[in-house]
């Protein structure tokens, strides 16, 4: 079986997933598709949603109709700490994280958020319940942490795939499955392009993650520790991003995983950087002994 020719790579990110739909929505107008998609956490998700509809507007609309719903306002088990009544789960484990507090999170399994937070998301967005049913192939990774390998589904429940795929560890429950213990994709691949250069003669990969080190003032050993695991993924991503033939990168700085009120800003984010590496391709000389030639002349 020969290789498909334009593999696409959608990274993780929460929320700066949006930018995803964004640069999905130019390239889907410029009329270049592609053969085959992998997707971790919530580009696993984006990607899904695409490959079932090729509707990029329609991922969109389904998207605000969520942010609108009453699912999304029930994103909430109760009180995380006392006074705090008023905001949902996800706001409290988020400013507690930002405030430092991961040993806090990690200690008490009642700050880790249920798998039907995510499980109600997925059913709500995902408008099938197979691979198979997909009009574009897809693999969605997750990881299981009890051997550090990533697992790649490309079959069968799509909806299970993509709940693992999304257990951000210490925010979501794992999922145990056998002697596995599974948990968000961007653990071992923040972006999938590995995973698609077997499969795929070129792939562009879309990278939604923000990695910022601003620097550390009396640090102490929590954020020590925390600044030791940002910079072993940052290498991990910068590694896995150099192998994309083409890589795209929404401005994403400064938003949050879990800032859903920048939904307008990131959908942006992504039509403004996919626009820029299409305009970039357009410009290539075109020969027939360069990769590009056939994407090129697809878009001129």
């Amino acid at each position: 079986m020969g290789k498909s020719y334009l593999g696409l790579a959608l990274g993780g990110g929460g929320s700066r997933g949006v930018a995803h739909i964004g640069a999905l929505q130019v390239l889907h107008k410029s009329g270049l598709k592609p053969d085959l998609i992998a997707g971790v956490s919530a580009g696993s998700m984006i990607g899904a949603m695409y490959a079932a509809t090729l509707d990029p507007s329609w991922i969109e609309n389904r998207f605000r109709e969520l942010m609108n719903s009453d699912l999304f306002a029930s994103f909430s088990s109760g009180s995380l700490m006392t006074g705090r009544n008023k905001e949902t789960f996800l706001e409290q484990n988020t400013a507690l994280a930002k405030q430092g507090y991961a040993v806090r999170l990690g200690l008490n399994e009642s700050f880790v958020a249920p798998r039907s937070i995510i499980k109600n998301s997925v059913e709500f967005m995902i408008p099938c319940n197979n691979f198979e049913e997909l009009q574009i192939p897809l693999k969605v990774v997750a990881t299981n942490i009890q051997n550090g390998e990533e697992i790649i589904y490309s079959s069968g429940d799509i909806k299970e795939a993509l709940i693992q795929s999304s257990s951000i560890p210490g925010f979501f429950e794992a999922t145990k499955k056998e002697n596995k213990l599974i948990v968000d994709g961007g653990v071992t691949s923040p972006i999938p392009v590995e995973i698609l250069k077997e499969y795929a003669e070129m792939v562009m990969a879309v990278d939604i993650t923000n990695y910022e080190l601003k620097p550390l003032n009396q640090p102490n050993m929590i954020e020590i520790m925390r600044r030791s695991d940002i910079i072993t993924s940052l290498r991990l991503k910068n590694n896995l991003s150099r192998q994309a033939d083409i890589l795209v990168k929404p401005e994403v700085s400064g938003i949050h995983w879990s800032d859903f009120d920048n939904f307008d800003k990131l959908l942006e984010c992504g039509k403004n950087a996919m626009s820029k590496s299409l305009e970039t391709l357009k410009n290539l000389e075109p020969r027939k002994d360069n990769i590009y030639y056939k994407l090129c002349s697809s878009l001129k």
